[in-house]
């Protein structure tokens, strides 16, 4: 007697008319950040972080960045969203980014995102690497695979692409270990108020 087995997924770009799919993931899958919850009020918590994931989405869309999605069975469960070494970060940043931002977001949420970025650029203070911005799976599919899937996906493309290096920020240990599963290096922490990151970074070269 067959027995049901799971469909395989499907790793692939996304399209413009994903954008929407993409940022419910990510509402979704970053609701208890560290960060966007010490940075944005509580009582309109959802409402400005839904605002944060939409604009970096379009904006990482309109300067044609990287967006890379995992199906399963036609569904999107699952995306990565990454910038170029010449995407504008930190106080980089064009005043109608930040303009969109602060209204979205209140001017201190818009701020302390670029003070984190600034952060990481000092850290890091290499055009030629990569930042993996955002990657999320959806609640009902996570802890089975499929985020590591997505990743290791990310870092192959980016080796195969003959891009330099990738580097990421997160705040759960649990997803360090993860990182350094894959070859990253634990670079610094990075401090923005009371929360600290881990800054995680992979050459390409020792893969």
């Amino acid at each position: 007697m067959a027995t049901e087995t799971e469909a395989t997924p499907l790793i692939r770009h996304l399209a413009a008319e994903e954008l929407r799919i993409a940022a419910s993931i990510l509402l979704n899958a970053y609701k208890d950040d560290p960060f966007f919850r010490a940075v944005f009020p509580a009582q309109e918590y959802e409402q400005r972080l839904r605002a944060a994931i939409r604009e970096e989405l379009q904006e990482l869309w309109q300067r044609q960045q990287g967006f890379i999605g995992l199906e399963l069975d036609g569904a999107l469960i699952a995306v990565a969203c990454l910038s170029d070494g010449h995407y504008p970060l930190g106080q980089a940043r064009f005043w109608n980014w930040r303009l969109k931002m602060a209204l979205g977001t209140g001017w201190h949420g818009a701020r302390q995102w670029m003070a984190r970025e600034q952060e990481i650029m000092a850290q890091l203070a290499d055009e030629h690497t990569d930042l993996l911005q955002f990657v999320a799976v959806s609640p009902g599919y996570q802890r089975r695979g499929f985020g590591e899937a997505l990743l290791r996906s990310v870092v192959t493309t980016q080796r195969e692409a003959g891009r330099h290096a990738l580097a990421t920020l997160n705040y759960w240990p649990e997803l360090t270990t993860l990182f350094e599963r894959l070859g990253f290096r634990s670079v610094a922490a990075i401090h923005v108020g009371q929360v600290e990151g881990r800054l995680c970074r992979v050459e390409m070269s020792e893969l």
